[in-house]
């Protein structure tokens, strides 16, 4: 039952656990409400000069637009979940069940 379950501020069901939390903050967040796009998430192109992180390789990660996504075209890019929207900071666990009390 929700009632047994952690809430988001908003008051829906928590999915998500900010994992670093302190007893200042509410730490659980719902899918809606957790921030999105860090920039630990996000994927690097030098052009030699620059720090090299990877380039996206279709054979691996999938569909430009459905899997990833371009932030700077030829420059970053990120995974995206299957709404189409970016992935939030790898801190925070995710639970489709909630997290009880």
């Amino acid at each position: 039952m929700d009632n047994n379950l952690e809430k988001c501020n908003c008051g829906k069901v928590a999915t998500w656990l900010y994992m670093p939390s302190n007893d200042f903050n509410n730490p659980f967040c719902c899918d809606n409400c957790v921030p999105r796009g860090c920039s630990c998430n996000n994927r690097y192109i030098g052009d030699g000069n620059d720090f090299v992180d990877e380039t996206p390789d279709l054979s691996e990660d999938g569909v430009e637009g459905k899997d990833w996504k371009w932030l700077e075209k030829d420059k970053s890019w990120c995974y995206i979940d299957d709404k189409g929207i970016q992935w939030p900071c790898c801190e925070w666990d995710y639970d489709e069940e909630g997290y009880e009390k």
